[in-house]
């Protein structure tokens, strides 16, 4: 990876940082909004489910967010680019695809 593209990468990652922050943030504030219905079993079920939905989703966004943080810092070291597996280079479209990755594809597929 040259430098132009560990650029572009970094920049992309810090990108994806940013708006998983935004969207943390504002589903963090988020509240439940009361509906007319809320004594219907119907929309009490579908706001539980909507709620676990949610919650997973973000759990999800907070994962994504701490390994990308974790990249950006491994795009700092010598050993950015480089696979953790086998040390041969991470070919720069996969970074771009995948950016929390650190393995090729072939030991990531073992």
């Amino acid at each position: 990876m040259n430098r132009t593209e560990l650029t572009q990468l970094k920049e992309h990652v810090s990108r994806r940082i940013a708006t998983l922050e935004t969207l943390l943030f504002e589903s963090g504030g988020a509240r439940r909004h009361d509906t007319d219905q809320d004594d219907d079993e119907a929309a009490k079920m579908d706001q539980t489910l909507s709620a676990e939905v949610a919650s997973r989703i973000s759990q999800a966004e907070r994962t994504e967010l701490v390994r990308l943080k974790n990249n950006l810092t491994w795009l700092e070291s010598d050993d950015a680019g480089y696979c953790d597996g086998c040390g041969k280079p991470i070919p720069f479209a996969r970074l771009m695809a995948v950016p929390v990755t650190r393995q090729c594809i072939e030991c990531a597929q073992c």
